[in-house]
């Protein structure tokens, strides 16, 4: 009796080749995460400081019950917005831009991305969210001072953190196939066949 061995081969890290030599994990392209969630979001976030603060300043008109019940609908409604328009607006503008490039961001483990951008764009962060803390802070202990500074620190950060994620999003974009697409509209081409055989 001849016993046959099974030679096991070590397992390979699955990626995918594109145009420019860059290993595009396939994870990314299987993903529904990987993909940005549209220029929808982008406006939740610049309007987020504002509607959170305004909120809890409500507390002086409706009464601090009613104020949790309006601060409760506003982290739902800034939760639930971006996948309520999912995939309904495909005009590229700034604030889908944006959203690509901050999508490139959250992938920068699996594609990394420049080292000073990636640096400037999460201290901007940080500071973008210190700011809105500041004001939420300024809001509950009733500051208008401290509440406005916030907003002020919040979407002066804000404003520059855009400005960095469309300048990535144009920077990588270039570099590899997946994010390259992601502007691309599909279109149907059924149509044109039809006109010729017509």
């Amino acid at each position: 009796m001849q016993i046959t061995q099974r030679h096991h081969l070590p397992k390979a890290h699955v990626t995918q080749n594109d145009a420019s030599g860059v290993n595009t994990p396939l994870l990314l392209l299987k993903s529904r995460a990987a993909g940005p969630v549209g220029s929808v979001s982008t406006y939740a976030k610049i309007f987020a400081p504002a509607l959170l603060s305004a909120a809890i300043w409500a507390k002086l008109v409706v009464g601090g019950v009613f104020s949790m019940i309006l601060l409760a609908s506003v982290l739902l409604f800034l939760f639930k917005l971006p996948s309520i328009f999912s995939g309904r607006n495909q005009k590229d503008n700034w604030a889908q831009r944006a959203s690509f490039g901050e999508r490139i961001w959250l992938n920068r483990i699996l594609i990394p991305i420049p080292a000073d951008v990636n640096q400037r764009i999460t201290i901007l962060y940080l500071v973008f969210w210190t700011g809105t803390l500041i004001a939420i802070l300024g809001a509950v202990s009733s500051s208008l001072l401290l509440s406005a500074t916030g907003l002020l620190v919040a979407y002066a950060a804000q404003g520059v953190c855009l400005g960095k994620l469309i300048g990535l999003y144009n920077e990588m974009k270039e570099k590899t196939p997946l994010y390259r697409f992601w502007a691309v509209r599909p279109v149907n081409d059924n149509k044109s066949v039809r006109t010729r055989k017509a």
